[in-house]
């Protein structure tokens, strides 16, 4: 991993002021917060100044975020670099997303190859969840979300226009069917504390969609925006594709397999699926046991469920999906452990699932990495 500070036209010196404001600024904010929370744990719900407290304390984790903001613009241009797979990055931020109590429909179509950038992760990721952020917002009586990431060749005039060389890049491409935007809103959505509608979204004001660009910026990349009045957005990360002998990622250390030794119990009508889970398992050190329907898997565990300490299931089967299956387990143990394992979309019954209890989900194809480092985060 290499370490790059680029340079951009902020001055140290103010770069330098700013972070120790901020730091000075959110220790004092923790100060006051953790007085603040004293008092609300001596006052009843129904004592007229409960609402003042928790005011003040909404008013404190505003001023926070704030100052999380200056922290960042202070270290914009810091960056660590390495070789990553643009797909594996997307799929791990789409598979950490919070979609409970939102009617929102997720698909995410990743492609086939290896998208290979010279990037630093943390900084990508935080792009990408800004927009994400932004598009949920925007659909606030639920919608669809679309993330799709691909290869694109950019040359001559095309290239031209967003002020790239001709070369391959790498697209992410993040679209929601919300409210859409105006002209003279679209022109402003990357001007600092700038929000289309302060009223309704006064929290949102801040640096994110500023810093974004920033960053793509830095790594010789360009954001991209469409976006019309009821028809929803769509925002364009373009990167440049890493030439690499095999275009093959490398895995960072910190992204290296990690064994188990608990049982699980594989559900799935695919028995191509059911095969390579046992042998995935076994590799990273579980006990497994599989079945093909949800009926299967109900029998099963009502026999053995003190022994079975995780649950893989599938969404879309015969007689008994996903969700059918997952309440009848939790009847038998409203504890249990399940990860479910899906395609590329994470709809209503999926979310169901999430609300349910379900500890998360994991989308196909997955590789033996991201499934290693999943199965520990939802056993832990």
């Amino acid at each position: 991993m290499e370490h790059i500070q680029l340079k951009n036209e902020t001055p140290d010196a103010v770069e330098a002021l700013t972070g120790g404001i901020a730091h000075d600024f959110n220790n004092l904010l923790a100060a006051i917060k953790g007085r603040a929370s004293l008092m609300l744990n001596s006052v009843k719900p129904s004592d007229p100044l409960y609402r003042h407290i928790m005011e003040i304390i909404r008013c404190i984790d505003k001023g926070s975020e704030i100052a999380n903001q200056l922290l960042g613009f202070a270290k914009v241009d810091e960056y660590y670099t390495s070789s990553i797979d643009v797909n594996r990055l997307v799929r791990k931020a789409m598979e950490n997303l919070d979609l409970k109590g939102k009617r929102v429909v997720l698909d995410v179509d990743l492609d086939s190859k290896p998208l290979t950038i010279e990037a630093d992760p943390d900084k990508i990721n935080q792009v990408l969840m800004t927009i994400v952020d932004n598009a949920l917002l925007a659909m606030p009586k639920g919608g669809k979300l679309s993330v799709v990431t691909e290869s694109a060749a950019i040359l001559n005039g095309t290239a031209e226009s967003y002020g790239l060389n001709n070369g391959f890049f790498v697209k992410i491409t993040i679209t929601d069917s919300g409210i859409g935007m105006e002209r003279d809103v679209l022109e402003n959505i990357f001007t600092p504390f700038y929000s289309a509608d302060h009223e309704l979204y006064p929290e949102k004001k801040g640096l994110g969609l500023t810093f974004a660009r920033e960053i793509i910026q830095n790594h010789n990349g360009v954001i991209d925006v469409w976006s019309s009045p009821k028809m929803g957005s769509s925002f364009s990360v373009i990167l440049p594709l890493k030439e690499t002998a095999d275009n093959i990622d490398i895995p960072a250390e910190d992204e290296k397999l990690v064994m188990g030794n608990e049982s699980v119990l594989l559900v799935d009508d695919e028995e191509r699926i059911l095969t390579v889970g046992r042998e995935i398992c076994k590799a990273l050190g579980y006990s497994v046991m599989t079945v093909s329907s949800g009926k299967e898997a109900i029998k099963i565990y009502k026999e053995k469920n003190k022994g079975i300490n995780l649950v893989i299931l599938d969404m879309i089967m015969p007689e008994m999906n996903g969700l059918e299956t997952f309440l009848e387990l939790k009847k038998i143990n409203p504890g249990i452990k399940v990860l479910l394992s899906t395609g590329y979309s994470i709809d209503e019954k999926a979310q169901e699932m999430l609300r349910q209890g379900c500890k998360g989900y994991i989308l196909k194809p997955y590789s033996v990495i991201d499934f290693s480092h999943k199965l520990r985060e939802v056993l832990k």
